[in-house]
């Protein structure tokens, strides 16, 4: 009978607080699974795309900002600068 009383207060049950606890550990290693995994995506796709198409462009880390080869070429395409002044700012950007 005491077999029975122990069994039934807790004392052997792994219901008791034993399944419990695993699951609530599994529910929060899948939390922090999926957590983990929308902070990864999140940061790799906010991260910008190297693009290899501008002539002047170097390997350094590409930005949102335009580089000032970009910007050299957009003031002489708009007129703001003579031939004379683009050829001379382009030739002191590449030293």
């Amino acid at each position: 009978m005491d077999y029975c009383s122990n069994y039934v207060n807790g004392a052997r049950s792994m219901m008791r607080g034993g399944m419990f606890t695993m699951g609530i550990t599994w529910w929060i290693l899948i939390a922090v699974l999926i957590i983990a995994a929308v902070y990864f995506f999140k940061n790799k796709s906010s991260q910008p795309v190297e693009t290899s198409n501008a002539p002047y462009q170097n390997n350094s880390q590409h930005t949102a900002y335009p580089s000032a080869f970009e910007v050299l070429d957009e003031e002489y395409a708009k007129g703001n600068i003579t031939e004379e002044e683009y050829l001379h700012k382009k030739e002191v950007l590449m030293k």
